[in-house]
């Protein structure tokens, strides 16, 4: 079946067509009718860090055969066409009964738009400052045993780690390079890694540092701190959750414009992104959603994870940094699949994979394309909750 697509691209601005057969993009030409009206299109959004999403918690059992697929759609009716499951420190058992769950969901789904799994933890550093929302008794050292065991229960399906190199170097740059070797990315996060210390975790093959200006203590020194170390490593990408209250509005927009092209946006989407307020959870946590939006803890009301849905990052990103649209929607979608290894990109011979969607009068997203396949969008009944900035 072959189907033709009228959009201006999302980085000329020029009208297009797009020409889809067989699930890839057969040919792309400009368009005969150049109607400045037209939607726009760009690839599909790519969310390396997704914890669970309208309503189904992914660090805990799914309870329900057709959560996974409740899931995977409704990211997709917000114009993510690739994500990671992610799993943050649990007890190992727990861990291993998760990733053996989900990897059974994901092969039994039609809808494949989750590309693997996201280890957030256990190898985190345990200090209050630090650790976030991860309980400190499950940590441990990086265990190269362990991500064997993972991958040969998820079938070779986890893609990324996020650890604390500095709370073990014996172990963690044996551990970054033989990921690494594997074909695992390694980022850093939850961690105190700067100077000697993240030069040698960077050598040994960590290139990113996961939500960039979060899980910092707070007060913290004036420029010994782990965000301006990572900003002076041209190397070293970093992602950043861009809400508005993980990072205030002023501080955001100095750390996107500082890490330029190694920017990579996240939602760090919780199981009450993509659903109405109310009480969730994460793994061991109990969360409360209010109107606002922020997710908080009932007891601490210290932040844990974000209800951000993937096409309203892009444009809140913009709106809070100044930045343009276009730059924040490559940040979210080729960038980080060309960190993954993942080829993706709005030219011939690429997967079908895509979102049209309009800017004006307000961002609002018309459909999403995976593999060929339209997915039309159902409106979502929620409404922005969060500050203007």
């Amino acid at each position: 079946m072959t189907s033709t697509l009228q959009a201006r691209h999302y980085l000329t601005a020029e009208p297009i067509d797009v020409v889809v057969a067989d699930g890839t993009i057969a040919e792309i030409r400009p368009a005969i009718d150049q109607d400045t009206s037209l939607p726009w299109i760009a690839p599909g959004l790519v969310d390396i860090q997704v914890n669970g999403f309208a309503g189904v918690d992914f660090n805990r059992p799914l309870t329900d055969a057709r959560a996974w697929d409740k899931a995977c759609r409704a990211l997709l009716n917000h114009g993510c066409t690739h994500f990671l499951a992610t799993l943050i420190t649990n007890e190992r058992s727990a861990a291993d009964g998760l990733l053996a769950g989900l990897t059974e969901a994901i092969n039994r789904t039609s809808v494949r738009n989750c590309v693997g799994f996201h280890m957030e933890g256990p190898f985190l550093n345990p200090d209050p400052g630090y650790r976030g929302a991860h309980h400190p008794d499950w940590m441990t050292p990086p265990d190269t045993d362990l991500l064997e065991r993972w991958q040969e229960i998820s079938g070779q399906s986890v893609r990324m780690v996020t650890l604390a190199p500095e709370c073990a170097m014996e172990a963690a740059l044996p551990f970054i390079r033989a990921a690494t070797a594997g074909g695992i990315r390694i980022a850093i996060g939850h961690s105190s890694a700067m100077g000697k210390t993240l030069d040698e975790a960077i050598r040994a093959g960590a290139d990113l540092w996961t939500h960039l200006g979060n899980a910092t203590p707070d007060p913290n020194a004036k420029f010994e701190n782990v965000i301006f170390h990572t900003l002076s490593r041209p190397g070293l990408m970093a992602s950043v959750i861009p809400d508005g209250h993980h990072i205030p509005p002023h501080a955001l927009s100095v750390i996107c414009r500082a890490l330029g092209d190694r920017l990579i946006l996240i939602t760090d989407a919780m199981t009450g992104a993509g659903a109405p307020p109310g009480r969730y959870t994460i793994c061991h946590l109990e969360i409360d959603i209010g109107e606002d939006g922020i997710a908080r803890m009932p007891d601490s009301g210290r932040l844990a994870g974000s209800t951000l849905t993937p096409f309203e990052t892009v444009f809140r990103a913009a709106r809070l940094t100044g930045l343009p649209w276009s730059e924040m929607w490559t940040a979210m979608s080729t960038r980080p699949a060309d960190w993954l290894g993942l080829s993706h990109r709005l030219e011939v011979g690429s997967a079908a994979s895509f979102c049209l969607f309009q800017v004006e009068p307000q961002p609002r997203l018309r459909a999403t394309w995976l593999n060929g396949n339209a997915f039309p969008i159902s409106m979502p009944a929620q409404v922005e909750r969060t500050p203007r900035g």
